[in-house]
């Protein structure tokens, strides 16, 4: 599920709640706030996103984005799966 959501992360930020219908609509994978928060943190720990805090009116929500580590692992990640397509 992470390389999804890196996947999502390197066209556009996005929310934590905007991912998880994201993943439901594109995917049939419905997840909740148990599982996407903690793993989001663990992306973030490993570099591979940044968070943003922003805010919408006195809405605050935390943005997510790919960093460079995250976009360069998405591009080798696609670049194996188009090899191993290619098979």
């Amino acid at each position: 599920m992470d390389v999804m959501i890196l996947h999502m992360l390197s066209s556009e930020p996005l929310w934590g709640y905007r991912m998880m219908n994201m993943l439901k609509e594109k995917f049939g994978i419905k997840v909740g706030p148990p599982i996407i928060y903690p793993l989001l943190d663990s992306m973030e720990t490993d570099g591979l996103i940044e968070k943003e805090v922003v805010y919408e009116g006195r809405r605050r929500r935390n943005m997510y984005s790919a960093t460079s580590k995250g976009i360069e692992t998405v591009r080798c990640l696609e670049k194996i799966l188009a090899d191993f397509v290619k098979l």
